[in-house]
């Protein structure tokens, strides 16, 4: 996250760093590995939020986990090692050179008897599972391409058990949500799923402001 983020400074993010989790040696590995692709490892999650993901997934023992949008491994890293040893987690992308990264390290965490890996479009994905209709889940993530959040969200809703919890990240998109200046797609959809939650009587939610944001949303 750059200086001149309005989410937070980097004074803050220096000290959360040096305070605020503890980072496995395999996720700090997966962590430089993915510096490699320069201005695009931003797309990995913080730290802090992988810390986050691990012990509400540890709290709740998820039995069927979904994640849309794997990158190079790092949350669902944290998820396949924070589930129980009989759960699932079915994971969605569509490159194929970050998920042959990702699969390097859930054989290294040994959790890849946990993966149920589909590649290609999430919204082709999503389509199949629902007309399949054999496949419900008491947790998601959704860290994908912005411009289909919306579209994601409602389609993983209908696969979603009471009692369940969706997490949707980037939610504040480096501040740009509440910059009326900024009108570019992808901003504008992580608006509209935004205001969607917040009117959706399907769940309760809450917006943290943790690295870009990030939305928890609990399934009545």
């Amino acid at each position: 996250m750059s200086a001149e983020s309005p989410i937070i400074s980097e004074k803050l993010k220096d000290y959360i760093n040096s305070v605020g989790y503890n980072e496995s040696e395999l996720l700090k590995k997966n962590r430089e590995e993915t510096k490699k692709f320069g201005a695009l490892s931003i797309m990995q999650i913080g730290a802090a939020q992988g810390a986050l993901l691990s012990i509400i997934c540890k709290l709740s023992k998820f039995k069927n986990c979904l994640e849309i949008g794997v990158f190079t491994g790092y949350s669902s890293l944290c998820i396949g090692t924070s589930i129980p040893a009989e759960s699932k987690l079915t994971c969605i992308d569509n490159n194929e050179e970050y998920i042959n990264i990702a699969k390097r390290y859930w054989d290294e965490a040994k959790i890849e008897h946990k993966i149920n890996l589909f590649t290609g479009s999430a919204i082709a994905v999503l389509d199949k599972l629902i007309e399949d209709n054999n496949e419900m889940f008491d947790f998601a993530f959704i860290d994908a391409d912005k411009s289909n959040y919306v579209s994601y969200y409602e389609k993983v809703m209908k696969m979603m058990e009471s009692g369940g919890v969706v997490i949707i990240d980037n939610t504040l998109w480096k501040g740009k949500v509440f910059d009326k200046d900024v009108t570019n797609k992808s901003t504008q959809s992580i608006r509209d799923i935004n205001k969607l939650i917040k009117y959706d009587k399907r769940v309760e939610h809450s917006l943290l402001t943790i690295y870009d944001g990030m939305t928890i949303c609990y399934v009545k």
